[in-house]
């Protein structure tokens, strides 16, 4: 405070006489404005002067009064410099100071965006605050929260793509961009979105929150709050966010003095950081060739570009189109658009060019009605918004209902909230899988268990007497068929698809068991959860180190044989050995037989016990050339010992000598060497 505080004194080495105060104590003053007017004490000057303040601030006390004689140096009046609380692009919209010119004050300057528009408007962390708290005051008055909405995926799906003009329920607009020509985006307003901002406004401050241009986050809000009653000037648009991969750096600017109650609704929970405010809903498709078209860029490579196309995102550049956009108009009927009829009737009856399908639950092929004035009406079953305005008002209800039981003294944390009010839809509620963990992974890393305990859901890994539900892949399992002898006693094990579990995750509801039975002989493929009603993946498990060996080498690390006990490598040589004797004893009888592929032999054995017994066969040859060597340095009359051929013997060929003992020489080298290698 003292830093900012400066005196204002005589401005002349002669005593003064104050005249007349143009200003009050706490007014605010700006650089240049008239402070008082004074004259030479000594009479003998004619006119008044004006002392102007040198710098903005507020006057803060006015030490000498009208008509009094001040002597040189005395204080006058104490002024507190400027604080900046809102600027405007390094400009202070308080005092018109150029905050690039002055160094000095560049570390108190105003840095937080509070407007969601204007990123270049920032106000000061204490002026935040104090807006922060109105703000919520002002809800809490009103009995409502704040919420997030996204656009695509969640309550619009937009493409570019080429669409037949005539499609009804598509709602088109012209983008222009500066030094382009335009381009044109067709969107489709999921089912009963009117219904639903109508309904959420009554009890939530609407905002917008997506990954779109700024351009087309106002074109999209302008079509679907055309008179500014839910949106207002709300927008937060890529253009705005901090980082261009995540939605949730901005939380703290839009509300300094937290985000209790905000509640955020989203298709994708990894751009909010898999925050525990959020809900994610089921991405709504409507054109199938076309994901969202505002993804975020991937992570490896930030300028990469993604090529358009079918199922994945399209690039945020969009699409020119051929036709100048002076003469292509909004197409409302077949009229609208300066192209050929004939060519768009034709593109209509193209099964795979320009077909749009609508994807849904129940997969079922969408139904094309023609009517009257030539649209094109396609079936569209998304009823998610229902569920999802149920939810929102189980969440109001419960946030007011906490906050009065707290004596209106504190209010509530929607980041708790929430996940309570989704723990209630399976609570007393008990649940076995079968089929649905793989047998190598633990039950409370998994999906489906991760799933059932954010629902408040009871999870074993057997039947007990408290089991109310069996979630089966497929019947004929043992859980199955005893959970069917348990339905004969006084409690019924409800015995259910994996698909009634995943619904109640999508809806927040007990799910009727009588639309997802496990049929007797069925089975079910949806053993994983889709994206939109899945828990946060638990934490990756560390990456397993590689163990060294005693010799240090890596070499040993990639050998097979090291993963084989003691045990199993004297087996493998005991084998080894049978075959060879066997091979030997047989080597009479052979010479006069056709040869035999040996792979017949070893066409029964295991994949490891091949490899296995292929490097054995390469280390025995080793050692047997080292001994060969060895025995013909000492005694170099002595025949040689040839190895047993890898090949097929031919009638050419001499059967190898009956020598027992150095086989089993090799063998035991064989093993010491491995097992020195442990």
């Amino acid at each position: 405070m003292a830093d900012n505080t400066m005196s204002i004194s005589v401005p002349c080495e002669k005593p003064i006489k104050v005249e007349k105060w143009k200003v009050k104590q706490g007014a605010f003053v700006s650089q240049g404005q008239i402070l008082f007017l004074y004259n030479d004490s000594s009479g003998n000057s004619t006119g008044l002067k004006k002392f102007k303040a040198v710098r903005a601030g507020t006057i803060i006390a006015i030490k000498v009064k009208e008509g009094d004689i001040i002597e040189p140096g005395k204080s006058l009046a104490d002024i507190e410099e400027c604080r900046h609380p809102t600027v405007m692009k390094d400009m202070c919209a308080e005092c018109g100071a150029d905050l690039r010119a002055d160094e000095r004050i560049k570390q108190d300057v105003a840095s937080v965006p509070m407007v969601h528009s204007v990123p270049e408007l920032k106000v000061s962390e204490e002026l935040a605050l104090k807006l922060g708290r109105e703000d919520a005051d002002r809800l809490l008055k009103d009995r409502k929260l704040v919420l997030l909405v996204d656009l695509d995926q969640t309550l619009v799906h937009t493409t570019n793509d080429d669409i037949p003009p005539n499609l009804k329920g598509v709602l088109h607009f012209f983008l222009r961009g500066p030094g382009s020509q335009g381009r044109w985006c067709h969107t489709r307003l999921r089912p009963k979105t009117k219904e639903f901002l109508e309904s959420a406004s009554k009890n939530y401050e609407l905002h917008v929150c997506t990954f779109g241009a700024r351009q087309y986050a106002h074109a999209v809000t302008e079509l679907l709050d055309p008179e500014k009653k839910y949106f207002s000037h709300r927008i937060l648009s890529r253009d705005e966010c901090f980082d261009a991969r995540t939605k949730s750096a901005n939380l703290k600017a839009l509300f300094p003095c937290g985000d209790n109650m905000v509640c955020i609704i989203d298709d994708r929970e990894d751009v909010w950081r898999h925050a525990a405010n959020l809900i994610q809903v089921r991405p709504y498709s409507f054109f199938q060739s076309t994901g969202d078209i505002n993804a975020p860029p991937p992570l490896n490579d930030e300028k990469s570009k993604m090529i358009s196309g079918k199922n994945g995102s399209l690039p945020t550049q969009l699409p020119t189109l051929e036709a100048e956009p002076e003469k292509q108009e909004t197409p409302k009927d077949k009229g609208d658009i300066s192209v050929d009829s004939k060519e768009n009737k034709s593109s209509t009856k193209e099964k795979n060019d320009n077909k749009i399908e609508v994807e849904n639950s129940t997969e079922t092929e969408p139904k094309w009605v023609e009517t009257c004035d030539g649209q094109i009406e396609i079936e569209d079953a998304d009823d998610y918004l229902i569920y999802l305005e149920d939810i929102l008002k189980r969440i109001h209800l419960h946030f007011y209902d906490m906050y009065e039981k707290m004596g209106n003294n504190h209010i509530p944390d929607l980041k708790f909230i929430i996940p309570e009010v989704k723990s209630e839809v399976l609570a007393n509620s008990s649940l076995v899988f079968s089929g649905l963990v793989p047998t190598h992974q633990k039950l409370e890393t998994s999906r489906a268990y991760l799933v059932a305990k954010s629902l408040g859901a009871e999870v074993t890994q057997d039947l007990t007497d408290r089991t109310t539900h069996l979630v089966a892949v497929r019947s004929g399992t043992a859980k199955v068929n005893a959970s069917r002898r348990m339905g004969e006693a006084k409690t019924k094990v409800h015995v259910v698809t994996p698909e009634w579990l995943w619904a109640c995750a999508e809806r927040w509801e007990r799910v009727d068991e009588r639309l997802y039975p496990l049929q007797r002989g069925g089975q079910s493929l949806a053993r994983r959860p889709p994206a939109h009603c899945s828990s946060p993946p638990p934490a990756p498990p560390a990456p397993a180190m590689r163990k060294r060996t005693p010799s240090g080498r890596f070499m040993d690390t990639i050998n097979p044989l090291m993963s084989f006990s003691s045990d199993d490598i004297a087996d493998m040589d005991r084998e080894v050995e049978d075959i060879f004797n066997e091979s030997d004893e047989s080597s009479s009888d052979e010479e006069a037989k056709p040869p035999v592929d040996d792979d017949d032999d070893e066409e029964n054995l295991s994949e490891d016990r091949l490899l296995a017994l292929e490097n054995t066969n390469i280390s025995q040859e080793r050692l047997q050339e080292k001994e060969n060597s060895s025995d013909s340095d000492t005694d170099p009359d002595r025949p040689k010992k040839r190895p047993r051929p890898s090949t097929p013997p031919s009638d050419d060929d001499i059967p190898p000598d009956d020598d027992d003992s150095s086989w089993n020489l090799m063998g035991a080298a064989l093993e010491r060497e491995f097992l020195a290698q442990e």
